[in-house]
Formats: structure tokens, C-alpha cells, sequence
């Protein structure tokens, strides 16, 4: 629906679609190796972005920055990296069934559902963030962290601040690990507005402690920027 405009674009900014910079190549810079942990001129570009359509109210470490090719392989990373086979992660109801895929094929873990309803909207509950994480004990997995969307894919809604702070305060306790996959916070129109978890951690005192460093958020350019 946009290539259109991204045609428009490019016939208009000649010196991108040509890999040039004031006019001349900087190919040469571009089809070598390059730093590892990313191109610091696009994860500095990326922050800013990443603050901007979050109203800047939050900001964003490049350094704390990994780069992967798309949300779900971030996604999958995350799970080796925080997971062992046979180790769960909570995700509320309903999910996105490509979780089913992203975090299990290959990795091993498991998705242990926190089950919502519509009767209050699909909200979070402790109840049900409980009665989850037993669950997970009867069937003898070790949890190992929270996984939401927040806007939720697949409902369309946005996580309340309370939510967010109920999460927050729930693996504070557990001692686990929480991610926020947030692909489409610019993609979001009305009341109630998105909250970025990044808010709720700064808001709560939670800066640089042992629960910032073990919380997580996905971003992808693919869909604000594909809408």
C-alpha cells in the first residue's frame, strides 16, 4: 500500500537509493565488515525514534541496543538467551499464535498461557498471573519470565499503568524476567494511550536495579513504518 510513496521518496533522495552521501559513494563503507554490535549512526537514529514516538518521555541507551533481523528473531534470541528447554515464560490470552513457533521450535521453551477474559476487557490480573505461574509449577517447568505485547497483538488494546505496574511488581518478586514486545507504539490513535513499560520503570524507582536489567523490550521497524 506504501510503495507509492517509498517510490516518490527515493526518485526524490537520489543520494539514498544510490548509496551516496553528499554525492558521493560511501558504498566501499557499506559492503565491509562493519561494528558488530550495529551501525552507531542507525542505533543512534533508531533511539531517537524510539523516544520520539513514545511522546519523549523516555530515552533509550544505544549501547544497551542489540540488533537482529526482525522482532521474532529477537524474540527467539531472548528465549536462548533467558531459557533453558523445559523452562516456561507466561504470555496472556489470547497471544499471538506465532509464539507457538518463535518461542518453541527451537528453543525448547514453553508458553504457559495466563488466561484472560472478556469480562473485564482481557485485563492482567494477579489472580490470574498466580494462578499461571502455578500452573507452571504443577507441570514442573521453571518459570522464567512474563512475555506481553503491548499494543496486544492480538487485540488491539494497550496495557494499563496499573497492568504495567502489576507486571513489573510481580517479577520483582518471582525474581524473573519480564518482555515487552512493542511493535506498534506508534501505531496507536486513541484513548487509552500506549505506556511504554520503560515509563513504569522509571516512574517506580526501578532504574538500575536488578529488575531494569531484567527487563526487555522488542521494537521492529516493520510495522509503524510498513503502516
Amino acid at each position: 500500500l506504501s510503495f507509492d510513496l517509498l517510490e516518490s521518496w527515493l526518485a526524490q533522495n537520489p543520494d539514498a537509493a544510490g548509496f551516496k552521501r553528499n554525492g558521493e559513494s560511501i558504498f566501499r563503507e557499506l559492503a565491509l565488515f562493519q561494528d558488530y554490535h550495529g551501525l552507531p549512526d542507525f542505533k543512534n537514529a533508531l533511539v531517537q525514534f524510539m523516544s520520539e514516538i513514545r511522546g519523549n518521555k523516555v530515552t533509550f541507551n544505544p549501547n544497551k541496543l542489540v540488533l537482529t533481523a526482525g522482532a521474532t528473531s529477537a524474540n527467539e534470541t531472548l528465549m536462548f538467551c533467558l531459557a533453558n528447554p523445559g523452562d516456561a515464560f507466561l504470555l496472556p490470552t489470547p497471544y499471538y499464535p506465532g509464539f507457538d513457533r518463535d518461542l518453541k521450535w527451537r528453543t525448547g521453551a514453553e508458553i504457559v498461557p495466563i488466561q484472560c477474559t472478556s469480562s473485564n476487557g482481557f485485563r492482567i490480573t494477579q489472580s490470574a498471573l498466580e494462578e499461571s505461574y502455578k500452573l507452571a509449577k504443577t507441570r514442573n517447568l521453571r518459570v522464567k519470565g512474563i512475555l506481553v505485547t503491548n499494543p496486544s497483538n492480538p487485540l488491539g488494546t494497550t496495557l494499563t499503568r496499573n497492568e504495567l505496574e502489576l507486571l513489573v511488581s510481580f517479577v520483582a518478586e518471582k525474581g524473573i524476567h519480564l518482555i515487552s514486545d512493542e511493535i506498534y507504539p506508534g501505531t496507536v490513535f486513541n484513548s487509552p494511550k500506549f505506556v511504554s513499560v520503560m515509563e513504569v520503570l522509571i516512574e517506580n524507582n526501578y532504574m538500575y536495579t536488578e529488575v531494569w536489567d531484567r527487563v526487555h523490550i522488542v521494537y521492529s521497524l516493520s510495522k509503524d513504518l510498513g503502516l
